[in-house]
């Protein structure tokens, strides 16, 4: 029996033996490196191991005690010990949204979120990751500035790295 599978490049069915599964082998029709996987009936199923309920609950308590003492840097920075200088310069310019107390914001994921939002023409959901993303202060602003002097950065969706660079680019002018 054969291993049947499709060029990922020409889409033209391809039929490898049995013992070439697990390697990678070239496309008789356009010469594109093909990875044959193993045969059904030779894939063996590796059972997971058990969840410790102590472990996700020491998890759970580490994720929002994380959260919390960022917020508190983050309101630190926003204000040092308490001078009215800060209020009166936040006062003056646009109100800042305010933080929810234990509110944890995935930035990484957000702003993957924004960028698939502007890729498929959803401003209203990509407004409103900025939005979340606002409450977050300053690390938010960081992480895409970080992004952005990545010369390699890892692929959001199907987007073109350049569309994502400007994604990017538009979500720091957004933040500031």
């Amino acid at each position: 029996m054969s291993i049947e599978l499709h060029c990922p490049k020409c889409m033209k069915l391809i039929r490898a033996p049995d013992n070439a599964g697990g390697r990678h082998g070239k496309c008789p029709y356009c010469e594109a490196v093909v990875y044959v996987p193993m045969p059904e009936n030779l894939v063996e199923e590796i059972p997971l191991a058990p969840i410790d309920q102590e472990d996700e609950r020491r998890e759970e308590e580490l994720r929002r005690e994380t959260a919390r003492y960022a917020a508190s840097l983050d309101k630190e920075r926003d204000n040092p010990r308490g001078s009215a200088e800060g209020a009166v310069s936040r006062s003056a310019g646009a109100p800042r949204p305010q933080e929810v107390p234990g509110e944890v914001i995935d930035i990484p994921a957000n702003v993957e979120q924004f960028v698939l939002a502007m890729g498929d023409s959803k401003l209203d959901d990509a407004d409103r990751v900025v939005a979340r993303l606002k409450r977050t202060g300053a690390r938010a602003r960081d992480y895409v500035e970080g992004l952005l002097l990545d010369p390699t950065p890892s692929p959001i969706g199907s987007l073109p790295k350049p569309l994502v660079q400007g994604f990017l680019k538009a979500l720091v002018q957004r933040l500031t």
